[in-house]
């Protein structure tokens, strides 16, 4: 079965709109688990898709483990739904392409970020990787696509080592998704890495000496930094006459 991450490589856009349908319809209860889907022909009838992008939609629907084939038979509704939170995140987040949903998500982050930094300053717990990743940072000021990447693997070691296992999984759904449009959009010049960095290196100094109350302090005022930052960019980026 191919992962996730291959398929959704070589995966054309126009599957993303078959793939939400298909799922909505089974939310819906349109089709059931145990359910036979219509034939590829049909389906690309009914979205007015060529049967290539149909088969593309239920490739990722199957290695999702929302779809199963069987030989011979067709292309069914699982009847064990195995797709795992991380999974299903992560593809909600791909969909997100306009400004309020991806707004939302940036909420979704500052929660579930300022819980985990208060969490681990409060109970303690390995700082290494965390660590590991603020000196990547440091070394890539210059290279602002690792460093992009250090910052996002910085906030997934955070949560991590926080030991809250739903929280995790919620986090490596949504931020590497999140961090990558985010970067695309703010991490455009040295003296911005460097800013950052210095938040960064704030959130890891109140880690290391256990105070949540400072952790998290410093926590929010990042990221609520940053989703200013990036209203500011999404508003830049719409046409004049509707900017607000």
């Amino acid at each position: 079965m191919p992962h996730p991450t291959a398929v959704r490589s070589s995966m054309t856009s126009r599957a993303l709109p078959v793939i939400g349908a298909l799922e909505s319809q089974i939310r819906s209860n349109r089709y059931q688990p145990g359910d036979c889907l219509p034939s590829e022909k049909e389906i690309g009838r009914e979205f007015q898709v060529s049967r290539t992008v149909v088969r593309e939609a239920l490739q990722v629907l199957k290695a999702r483990g929302v779809l199963e084939g069987r030989r011979g038979s067709g292309t069914y509704v699982a009847e064990s739904r195995n797709g795992s939170v991380r999974e299903s995140l992560t593809w909600y987040a791909e969909l997100q392409r306009d400004a309020p949903r991806f707004l939302e998500m940036m909420d979704l982050r500052i929660l579930v970020e300022t819980f985990c930094v208060r969490k681990l300053a409060e109970e303690g717990g390995s700082l290494r990787e965390v660590q590991k990743h603020l000196l990547k940072m440091e070394r890539n000021t210059t290279d602002l696509a690792r460093f992009a990447d250090a910052d996002i693997a910085f906030h997934l070691a955070i949560i991590k080592a926080s030991r809250h296992s739903l929280f995790f999984e919620v986090a490596q759904a949504v931020l590497p998704v999140l961090g990558r449009n985010f970067a695309r959009r703010t991490h455009d010049n040295p003296g911005m890495a460097r800013r950052i960095l210095n938040e960064h290196r704030q959130i890891f100094h109140h880690l290391e000496t256990n105070h949540p109350v400072s952790a998290e302090s410093r926590m929010r005022a990042h990221l609520e930094r940053s989703r200013r930052n990036l209203v500011k960019r999404l508003d830049e980026s719409r046409p004049a006459g509707t900017r607000s």
